[in-house]
């Protein structure tokens, strides 16, 4: 059952009755009269406890808990909030062909530097690998496979090239502080699925344990037996489908901690595009039609899962219909495609695709 804080009156109101029946002869309600006076000062100060009460009450649960209660909760399952991490992967460029480049080496990208994370040495053609991280944390620091980074000091490194490109694996891992309601509900999951030595639930916490993952699905068998496959999201990703250097920090992460005897995969799911296709919307209009998009855009959020051989996901055609109903202002319409529900088995996860109007 729920706190409810009296209100200044009930609590008055109840004095007031205590006193008529504990003091024969008096009225608390007539005025003017002292006890009236002093019912309404005790009410007060009993309404405050009242609050406190409440206060109290609201920490006792992780879903209602404020944050600094919510990172106790965290604590106490030996857990903690997930710190801004920072983005890794390979870069190409040139220098002296044969020679040594020691690690440090500094490069620039859209006002953020990226520092070689160990020595590398040119090939034979003056071409060159460095492993590279982000000095800065956060999501800003993960970088497109392809893209250019400017050498930081060419008067320090005067043989390598001037310019470096990001490898096709791109720079990712680079994440942002966890966010108190992600980390609280995480907390909840692992009160309502504790650990059990390896079950499909404990490979998706440990996914979700590394930063910048914001869901995680696992599947036993998914390569045959004694196979555990690990598909998850990644935040500020187009649609969460993580890159190659994303998928490489989570595998990393969960390598440590799975079960010795499982063979372990870690896969970004393939984004399967859903083209939605509406007619007879009876208030065709500008803000009605992002309000949709706005409704299907959470509701695929929510939904969308990847689906894998040993467990098929069926994303229902019914859920678009609900969700083009919900959105602010629409009043009727007919959803002509899809036909039918959507079933995936290959690690594809349905994501909105175009929006047509006819």
């Amino acid at each position: 059952m729920s706190f409810t804080v009296r209100t200044l009156d009930a609590i008055s109101q109840a004095i007031r009755g205590d006193m008529r029946r504990e003091m024969p002869g008096t009225d608390a309600n007539v005025w003017p009269n002292n006890l009236s006076i002093f019912a309404k000062v005790f009410a007060a100060a009993i309404h405050e406890v009242d609050l406190r009460a409440r206060y109290i009450y609201r920490q006792i649960f992780v879903s209602t808990a404020d944050e600094e209660h919510v990172l106790r909760h965290a604590y106490e399952f030996g857990m903690a909030r997930k710190p801004a991490s920072r983005a890794t992967g390979m870069i190409a460029t040139t220098g002296t062909p044969d020679t040594v480049y020691p690690a440090g080496v500094a490069w620039l990208s859209a006002g953020a530097r990226f520092i070689a994370s160990s020595d590398a040495r040119a090939d034979g053609a003056g071409d060159i690998v460095f492993l590279v991280h982000s000095d800065a944390r956060g999501i800003a620091s993960n970088r497109l496979a392809g893209e250019t980074m400017q050498l930081a000091d060419p008067a320090l490194h005067p043989t390598l090239g001037a310019t470096a490109t990001v490898g096709e694996d791109g720079l990712g891992g680079g994440a942002d502080l966890e966010t108190i309601e992600s980390l609280r509900a995480r907390v909840l999951d692992r009160r309502r699925r504790p650990p059990q030595g390896g079950a499909e639930s404990d490979y998706e916490q440990f996914a979700r344990a590394v930063p910048g993952v914001t869901k995680a699905w696992a599947h036993r068998f998914a390569y045959g037996p004694g196979t555990i496959g690990v598909w998850f999201l990644f935040e500020g990703r187009a649609n969460g489908i993580p890159n190659e250097a994303d998928v490489a920090a989570v595998k990393d992460a969960v390598e440590v901690r799975r079960m010795i005897r499982a063979e372990l995969e870690v896969l970004a799911p393939v984004a399967y595009p859903v083209n939605v296709t509406i007619s007879g919307l009876a208030a065709d209009t500008e803000t009605v039609r992002a309000a949709i998009r706005a409704s299907l855009e959470a509701m695929f959020a929510a939904r969308a899962r990847p689906g894998v051989a040993v467990s098929p996901a069926v994303f229902s055609r019914s859920w678009i219909a609900e969700a083009i109903s919900a959105a602010l202002g629409e009043d009727r319409h007919v959803l002509t495609a899809p036909a039918a529900d959507i079933t995936l088995s290959n690690g594809s996860i349905p994501v909105l695709g175009t929006i047509t109007y006819v």
